[in-house]
């Protein structure tokens, strides 16, 4: 549990709010065995910024589910619901299943992630698929 910020640094000004915002953010999470299996939420109010822009009012809804096969490899799905409680089409909510692998490169643990899946929710003329990559350099004690 804890803040979570939004702060304006996008460089294009069609790339973000221009707002300062906070807000809330709690994840819950078990693991039983080689399971993995919760939830994140986060709500952002804007508090000040640009006063040509509308305001900011998002939620976060993110429930997780991930099984670890063994030598760094995984398998799971996630949800990534956002809510933009002041548009008129407030719900996007990809469904991403997913594929995980931690290795070396060099001296350095990675974690190579590949997801790909349907929208459950997606505004009139949005993607009907959503995929993503990701490397994520891990810095263990």
């Amino acid at each position: 549990m804890g803040p979570v910020l939004l702060l304006p640094t996008a460089t294009n000004n069609a790339l973000g709010a221009e707002k300062f915002g906070i807000g809330p953010s709690v994840v819950v999470l078990t693991q039983p065995g080689p399971w993995t299996v919760g939830l994140l939420f986060n709500q952002i109010w804007s508090v000040s910024g640009a006063t040509d822009r509308k305001d900011v009012n998002t939620t976060l809804l993110q429930p997780f589910l991930n099984y670890n096969l063994g030598h760094g490899l995984a398998v799971g799905a996630v949800m990534e619901a956002t809510a933009n409680w002041n548009a008129d089409q407030e719900w996007t909510a990809p469904l991403l299943f997913s594929v995980s692998k931690v290795a070396m490169l060099g001296k350095r643990p990675v974690n190579f992630w590949f997801g790909a899946g349907p929208m459950v929710a997606s505004p009139d003329g949005g993607a009907n698929w959503r995929f993503r990559f990701m490397t994520v350099f891990m810095f263990p004690r």
